[in-house]
């Protein structure tokens, strides 16, 4: 069993995917457009992601899509992506990609557990933790 986050998005879809690509060091491994399916799509939403999937690490995947054009999204702030490293180098270069143009909440520092340890959410609203496990 493994448990795979699913981001819906207002018509930015896309722009998110491409910017979790850089920053994750992630493959796009499948994308497919409302224009695709055989659902109606008004002309100006063809192009929107209606499913797209984003692998990166070791078994990482994370689910994107645009809602149907007109839904509303909101996380209420209840939902936070975690990410465990080991390599407090990439975490560093991770969580600086993913904090730009968006807002640190904790910035990433050492904590009393010995872990380096941040939390921010990026400029699509989504809130993330990040936390560096020192290899042994």
């Amino acid at each position: 069993m493994k448990l795979h986050p699913y981001l819906n998005f207002a018509g930015n879809a896309e722009e998110v995917l491409n910017f979790y690509k850089d920053a994750l060091g992630g493959e796009v491994v499948m994308i497919s457009r409302y224009g695709e399916s055989p659902m109606p799509s008004d002309e100006d939403w063809k192009q929107k992601i209606m499913h797209a999937r984003l692998q990166f690490g070791d078994d990482n995947l994370i689910m994107i899509s645009d809602t149907m054009k007109g839904n509303s999204i909101s996380t209420h702030g209840n939902i936070q992506l975690s990410i465990g490293l080991n390599d407090e180098e990439k975490t560093k270069r991770i969580f600086d990609q993913l904090a730009e143009g968006g807002k640190v909440t904790m910035p990433l520092a050492k904590q009393f557990w010995g872990d380096l340890f941040g939390m921010l959410q990026d400029k699509f609203g989504i809130s993330w933790m990040l936390n560096c496990t020192p290899k042994k």
